[in-house]
């Protein structure tokens, strides 16, 4: 499935303690012509740490391209930023050492003037938890989440914008599998931040046709108490790309 191919392992490489693991998700697509990775602010904020690395034709290897997030005043916590948006406009050569094993998203991508208009949902990303190493071979494994979006009460209730955030609500406890319609445990989406968030068309809530979804936002918040998966819209990520754009990117090709 394309959805698949365009969803990304983020790993973090430390010095202290030394080692490498899997910390997030990302989102590779050809936005405007260009490639990016979509992904969180709290996973790029990690770079504090140390590198982050994703699968390429050359092993994990650090992203190299323009990163822009939302800087925060100094007396705010990335839990204040209802946003959590980050993206890279990755460098030509590393977009196509990153073409080894995955490929950007091109016309699944809707821009949604409200959240409000959706129907089903389903996130994607990988869960930490999924997460294996032996020796130096990393492996992950991808989790789908699918629940229906929210209504106005709830984004009032977090004082969100259904024009700039999408709300899923989502039930861990009646989760089923799509092949075996039994009961699961689903995963906890640790480690899917900055994953994809699709949205279904009418007529197609249970479908597993993965050709007809479309990506309407990037997922970055979890609140398992409320049963809430929370990301932002497309346009949010529109809007900072344009203002990358003005930037020149940093010079990055």
């Amino acid at each position: 499935m394309e959805v698949d191919k365009a969803l990304v392992p983020l790993f973090i490489e430390t010095e202290i303690p030394k080692g490498v693991k899997q910390i997030g998700s990302g989102v590779f697509l050809e936005f405007q012509s260009e490639p990016f990775l979509f992904t969180a602010a709290h996973v790029t904020d990690e770079l504090k740490e140390g590198r982050l690395l994703v699968p390429t034709v050359n092993g994990l290897c650090e992203i190299d391209g323009y990163l822009a997030h939302v800087d925060l005043l100094p007396e705010m916590f990335r839990e204040d930023d209802t946003l959590d948006m980050a993206y890279y406009r990755l460098s030509s050569q590393f977009a196509s050492e990153l073409c080894f094993d995955f490929f950007p998203l091109q016309k699944k991508v809707e821009i949604i003037p409200s959240a409000l208009e959706l129907g089903v949902v389903s996130v994607v990303g990988y869960p930490a938890s999924k997460s294996k190493r032996k020796g130096k071979l990393h492996r992950s494994e991808l989790a789908y989440y699918r629940g229906v979006a929210a209504e106005k009460e709830v984004y009032d209730q977090y004082d969100l914008s259904p024009e700039h955030h999408v709300i899923v609500k989502f039930n861990h406890k009646n989760t089923v599998s799509p092949i075996t319609e039994k009961k699961v445990n689903s995963p906890s989406p640790r480690g899917v931040s900055g994953g994809a968030m699709f949205a279904w068309p009418d007529g197609h809530e249970i479908s597993t046709d993965w050709s007809l979804p479309k990506l309407v936002g990037i997922f970055h918040t979890y609140k398992k108490k409320e049963g809430l998966l929370i990301g932002s819209s497309v346009i949010s990520y529109a809007s900072a790309t344009m203002l990358g754009k003005m930037k020149g990117y940093g010079g990055v090709k």
